[in-house]
């Protein structure tokens, strides 16, 4: 069997309202005070009274929504509580997903609809909306010695019908009509959906509706006599007592399902902690690497750390050109000194190529003979000692190339040389035989103290001495 939420607020309607009646008279417009883990509900009146209340809900304005109670079990006491989970399962056995919700937008008066349902299925019939702080209202079913109803009567049944229809609440006045009749112990007998006679212990009244709606009310004859009226009497307190059973179940239900949500919720801490815990673990781990792979400060770097990187060495069987050689202490890259080089001479040996595997090189910058003696312009001997890191093979380049020079430069000096030791021979020779004496040229000359043979009188002879260019290119 299926209802609809609608269908239970016509069901405790009449009722709620007579209930309703009672409390206003029983608080007076006193102040209250609410302790949930006695529990407790006190109407601050002369005498107090002091009745047990039931947590539904609560209503936040500024949440703008209802939070049924039973969401969180294990902050109240289950006896609190009971009357919200009794709810809820006759919601699940009814298919009413507004008792089944845990928490639902506020519209129109939702709170006040949900507390009215949940009367016809826990059979606890008065209600309160406590204000509490922070614009929240906690809707609260109240039990107690103090709503002991007295009979109905006729007078009684027709004020509380009366004042019901006036909030515009119910909607099938038909089934308003009979339920409060069943709990209240009355008779009813239906004509008609649309007319019925109710009868209570001191009359009866005829109610006419049209489209289950109230349209009219008579006094009419009863239908039943007084035993039939105490037996309906008793089974409105069966029904009654079978919904405290049930709230009693509801209550161990809380205790249980309260256990379960503060394991849960103690998991759910359990996990937050740990993934804060590992978030904070992996933040400091992320530090930790990024400090690692920053790169140094200048001022954290060490001599070695700044220091120009050595070249690469060459391997053995690779030839490096000595114009790619590079020494920090020696000034290749410096403009030629402008000042005059001061010439000298110097033994120099002429190495085989290593390509050439010991063979002389052909050509004319080739040495006959390993030991041969050649002119060679050096540096002086401490610029020389300053550089020892260039090859031997740069060495043999350098004489090389500089050997045709010094070798014109030797030719030139020869020729200077036997130039002034002719002119001196002459001059000496005009000097002992006067001006006007025949040249004897048969006479050698005397140069330095040595008889020096000139180029006349080895032409006489035949034998003209070669000059040093002759002798030097084979001419």
């Amino acid at each position: 069997m299926t209802k609809t939420l609608q269908e239970l607020i016509d069901a405790s309607i009449f009722i709620s309202t007579e209930y309703q009646a009672v409390l206003a008279e029983l608080s007076q417009g006193a102040d209250w005070d609410v302790d949930f883990s006695a529990p407790s509900f006190t109407l601050q009146t002369t005498p107090p009274v002091t009745l047990t209340p039931y947590l539904l809900g609560t209503e936040s304005a500024s949440r703008g929504s209802w939070i049924w109670s039973w969401q969180e079990l294990g902050h109240f006491n289950p006896e609190v509580v009971s009357a919200a989970v009794q709810a809820k399962e006759a919601g699940q056995r009814l298919e009413v997903d507004e008792l089944t919700t845990d928490e639902q937008p506020i519209q129109d008066g939702l709170a006040r609809r949900l507390t009215l349902a949940s009367k016809a299925v826990t059979g606890l019939y008065a209600h309160y909306p406590a204000r509490a702080g922070g614009n929240i209202t906690a809707w609260l079913l109240l039990e107690g010695d103090a709503f002991e109803l007295p009979r109905l009567t006729e007078q009684r049944m027709m004020q509380v019908i009366g004042e019901s229809l006036t909030t515009d609440t119910a909607v099938d006045h038909n089934l308003a009509v009979n339920s409060y009749a069943a709990l209240r112990g009355a008779h009813v007998e239906w004509d008609t959906d649309a007319t019925c006679v109710v009868t209570v212990h001191d009359g009866a009244q005829r109610f006419w509706f049209d489209d289950h709606q109230i349209t009219g009310v008579e006094p009419a004859e009863p239908s039943v006599g007084e035993k039939e009226l105490e037996e309906l009497e008793r089974q409105a307190e069966t029904h009654r007592e079978a919904l405290r059973e049930d709230r009693q179940v509801a209550m161990k239900l809380a205790v249980q399902l309260g256990e379960l949500q503060r394991a849960e919720a103690e998991e759910k801490n359990e996990r937050e902690r740990e993934a804060a815990e590992n978030e904070r673990r992996e933040r400091e781990a992320a530090r930790a690497a990024s400090a690692t792979e920053e790169e140094p400060l200048p001022q954290e770097l060490s001599t070695e750390d700044i220091s120009a990187p050595e070249p690469e060495q060459p391997e053995d069987d690779v030839a490096v050109p000595a114009s790619e050689v590079r020494d920090g202490d020696r000034p290749f890259d410096q403009e030629p000194t402008q000042e005059p080089a001061v010439p000298g001479r110097v033994q120099t040996t002429v190495l085989p190529d290593p390509e050439d595997k010991g063979e002389p090189t052909a050509g004319p910058q080739a040495s006959p003979q390993p030991d041969t003696t050649t002119m060679a312009r050096i540096p002086e001997p401490d610029l020389a000692a300053s550089q020892p890191g260039i090859p031997r093979e740069e060495e043999t380049v350098v004489a090389d190339r500089g050997r045709d020079e010094r070798e014109v430069v030797e030719v030139r000096e020869d020729l200077e040389i036997r130039e002034v030791r002719e002119q001196d021979a002459a001059a000496r020779r005009e000097t002992v035989a006067g001006p006007d004496a025949a040249e004897d040229i048969s006479a050698p000359a005397v140069v330095d103290g040595e008889e020096v043979e000139t180029n006349e009188q080895l032409e006489k002879k035949g034998e003209k001495k070669k000059g040093f260019f002759s002798r030097f290119f084979g001419v």
